[in-house]
């Protein structure tokens, strides 16, 4: 009994009581690394034996939802990079990223599984950036590369069904959405860049995203078609702060929708089906330089208007165009303007061509811009929140018309005269306005004598016509058509005269632009330019400008 209360009143004392003291122990690191090589074996394997290198390990590691693995990888130039990355069995989805150095996107494999790949045929940069993020699952996760001829690039990409290289099975499925984008692009016209491409798990219960980022003074085109298991897609287009700013229009079983941008503006596409689940394939696609007056006029667009001040937004614009050749500036009108009604003014302009910039300051978003000769419309533009038109013509009164189409805000119209236009500008004012709203849709005003004299040409939905373009060694050619009135649909289109390939085609409502290069070859670029209306009839005036493939 004392024995027991002795070893009661000891607990808590220091020491050991009770039996012997335990060998000491004592932890230190373990050289080594985390090895990657079991979990790349098989795959890196059916690679090799299909005709690639032998795989290197760029980077493992263990990780958690959220933790990049990531590494650099060089290939020679002429062949392709197989980069794959691969996880223990606890990872249950993994995205693959490919960067080059100054930051631009490779290509990136985010569909919902634990194996992505990429293949990136050149061109492609000396360097890559490649990272491996956890999306769901923990565990361990390996890089790994290996370089393939560029001829057998699409032998391994079916092979490993990597996104870009279709599988024989998924052919028709891939011709049958490449046939209906194709379709999507023509029916809104402009010119596109493509900037993603990716396969979208949506279900009912919660809304999938993808985000983006618009460029200043352009425009985002997003299109989603869903698969057959999936239906009545509701897509919504969400601002930096989380608020809805629009919703996709439907054309069939897929919904489109377009957003345009006066600055820099971060957006989340948000994608949810009303029944159904499966995958939606989401193409995002930015215009390209000037492509946001080539869209067609009937097309719904999202204004996300303006985000700074409008004296900002002036002193901006002045900044731009105090190098151009034109006149002083002069101020026509300043004033709040309200949503959904119009407000008029008439200006006074002198004979030749002036520029007309409705500038627009936050709060304000979407501005529409109509001006009249009479009864006859002279110019005309939509925009986030900078709209320009261009009146030529003989010296006279004109009426300006002006409506806030999601916003109400300040505007300031500023009128400059250009000192120097052809000639032919007076004679066919409409298409006049509407080539210059093209050409110097950049804000400079060069002389019409350093970019090439326009010509007239008639058009009509039965009548083509067709011109031979020399594009010099390391030049580019811009070849842009603007209408006059009673038609619509013009379109440009460029084509190798020693081939037969078409190098590229512009669509717009009342003008459109393709571009030609001879970059990269041994000899000048032989080509043939078609210029088309889809409707109507009318005198138009196209220009060929000489560039360089920078600008």
């Amino acid at each position: 009994m004392k024995a027991w209360l002795l070893a009661l009143a000891c607990v808590g004392c220091t020491g050991w009581v009770g039996g012997p003291r335990p060998a000491a122990l004592e932890a230190r690191p373990t050289p080594g690394r985390v090895e990657g090589e079991r979990f790349l074996l098989a795959d890196g394997r059916r690679a090799r034996d299909a005709g690639a290198s032998e795989q290197r390990v760029v980077a493992a590691d263990a990780g958690a939802p959220g933790d990049r693995i990531s590494g650099f990888v060089s290939v020679p130039a002429q062949a392709c990079a197989l980069v794959m990355a691969r996880g223990s069995r606890e990872i249950d989805d993994v995205d693959l990223f490919a960067f080059g150095d100054d930051g631009t996107l490779l290509g990136a494999d985010e569909r919902p599984n634990k194996a992505p790949t990429l293949l990136l045929c050149p061109p492609h940069p000396e360097r890559i950036y490649v990272s491996a993020r956890i999306a769901s699952g923990f565990g361990i996760v390996a890089l790994g590369v290996q370089s393939v001829a560029a001829a057998d690039g699409p032998k391994l990409g079916a092979l490993l069904d990597v996104p870009g290289f279709a599988t024989r099975a998924d052919v028709g499925a891939v011709a049958e959405i490449e046939r209906a984008l194709g379709a999507h692009r023509r029916g809104i016209g402009g010119r596109w860049q493509e900037l993603r491409r990716a396969a979208l798990p949506v279900e009912p219960g919660t809304p999938s995203l993808i985000s983006a980022v618009i460029e200043p003074g352009r425009c985002l085109d997003a299109w989603v078609t869903p698969t057959e298991a999936v239906s009545h897609l509701d897509v919504a287009l969400l601002d930096a702060d989380g608020r809805t700013a629009g919703r996709a229009v439907s054309h069939g079983r897929s919904r489109f929708l377009v957003a345009c941008a006066a600055d820099k503006t971060a957006v989340t596409l948000e994608v949810r089906p009303q029944s159904g689940r499966g995958v939606a394939v989401v193409v995002l696609s930015q215009s390209k330089d000037g492509g946001r007056a080539e869209l067609g006029g009937r097309i719904p667009i999202i204004e996300l208007g303006a985000s700074r001040s409008l004296d900002e937004v002036k002193t901006d614009l002045a900044a731009r165009l105090d190098k151009g050749d034109y006149d002083a500036p002069r101020s026509a009108l300043r004033v709040d303007l309200p949503i959904a009604e119009r407000t008029s003014t008439d200006l006074e302009l002198a004979a030749g061509c002036t520029r007309i910039d409705v500038l627009g300051g936050r709060p304000l978003a979407g501005v529409e811009a109509w001006l009249w000769a009479g009864e006859a419309l002279s110019a005309h533009d939509r925009a986030a929140s900078h709209a320009t038109l261009f009146a030529c013509g003989a010296a006279g009164k004109r009426r300006l018309d002006l409506e806030a189409l999601a916003r109400p805000g300040p505007v300031e119209v500023l009128a400059r005269k250009l000192r120097q236009v052809p000639p032919l500008f007076t004679q066919h004012p409409l298409a006049a306005g509407r080539l210059l709203a093209r050409v110097l849709a950049r804000g400079t005003a060069p002389r019409f004598d350093q970019l090439g004299a326009p010509k007239v040409v008639t058009l009509g939905e039965t009548r083509r016509v067709d011109s031979d373009l020399l594009v010099p060694i390391q030049r580019c050619a811009d070849v842009v058509l603007a209408l006059g009135p009673g038609a619509a649909g013009a379109e440009v289109r460029i084509v190798d005269k020693a081939t037969g390939k078409e190098i590229e085609r512009g669509f717009g409502g009342q003008h459109a632009a393709a571009r030609a290069c001879a970059v990269d070859r041994r000899a000048s670029l032989d080509a043939r330019v078609e210029l088309s209306v889809s409707s109507g009839q009318t005198d138009g005036l196209v220009l060929t400008r000489l560039l360089a493939p920078t600008e």
